[in-house]
Parts: C-alpha cells; structure tokens; sequence
C-alpha cells in the first residue's frame, strides 16, 4: 500500500510537467515568415510542403538545394518554425535543426485569377 501511494505522489508532481512539455510539442508554429512577389498571382492548390534539414551545424543539409516544382515560376514562400523543431534543435546543440517550407506557384500566363 505504501508502494502505491508513493507512486500516486510521485505522477502528481510529475504529471502537469509533462503535460505542459506535450502542449509545447504539438502547439501551432511560434514564427512564420512569408515571401510573396510584388504582382502575387498564386495558382489556386494549395502550398507545396518541403522538410529541410540541417546536420552538423550547418555543414550538411538534406536536400541541398530544394527545387520548386513550377513552370510559371514562384508566387510565395513560407518558412514555418514551431516549438517542436526548435527543441529539436537545442536538445541535439545544433547537430540536427528542421524548418519547414510552404510554397505556391504562380498562376500559368492564360489562368491568371481575377
């Protein structure tokens, strides 16, 4: 009996630390930053998701160079960070860093939206 309430003291001190570390985990990203042409034209999909990653603190990266599938050309660009890649990022001191790029093309030259 002793065992067991010593557990329950113990997962009581324990348990809202790792709630808090869950909801940190899986919140909505904490920084966006958006790149849009100055005459924006985008086709009507939705973004193109991309993961980047950067090894070794910034010696190898995975693709080395993300090539954007448009004939037309780029519309915008979005760089999303969350708490998530960022913890990644500080637990491994750089070794392994994350970041997530969002991206339209432009609209084909005869289907520009109105």
């Amino acid at each position: 009996m002793k065992h067991t309430m010593s557990s329950i003291a113990f997962l009581k001190q324990v348990l809202p630390a790792l709630v808090v570390v869950a909801g940190l985990a899986f919140a909505p990203g904490c920084a966006n930053y958006r790149l849009e042409i100055h005459d924006s034209d985008p086709t009507k999909p939705p973004y193109e998701t991309e993961m980047l990653h950067a090894y070794l603190w910034g010696i190898w990266y995975n693709p080395q160079v993300l090539t954007a599938k448009c004939n037309d050309g780029i519309n915008d660009v979005v760089v999303k960070r969350n708490y998530l890649y960022d913890l990644v990022s500080v637990v491994t001191l750089g070794i392994w860093m994350p970041i997530e790029v969002d991206y339209r093309c432009k609209a084909p030259r005869g289907q520009r939206i109105q």
